[in-house]
């Protein structure tokens, strides 16, 4: 994927964070030429989507990627 392509998908979406943060994050690993999360590392042992993480305020809360 290159920039012109990146921007053409990503022009004008409008899901919300959720539907489309892993479809973006993913987008992002090719535009750079990365392996995406589940190529990098298939067993989630150092890298995944919706970690639980504790805040640094205090209570539960999520970590992207």
């Amino acid at each position: 994927m290159n920039v012109p392509q990146f921007r053409a998908k990503w022009r004008g979406v409008t899901l919300t964070e959720r539907s489309a943060s892993q479809s973006h994050f993913n987008d992002l690993c090719a535009l750079f030429g990365v392996p995406p999360p589940v190529a990098a590392d298939p067993t989630d042992a150092w890298t995944t989507f919706e970690k639980g993480a504790t805040k640094a305020t205090g209570g539960k809360g999520w970590a992207d990627v």
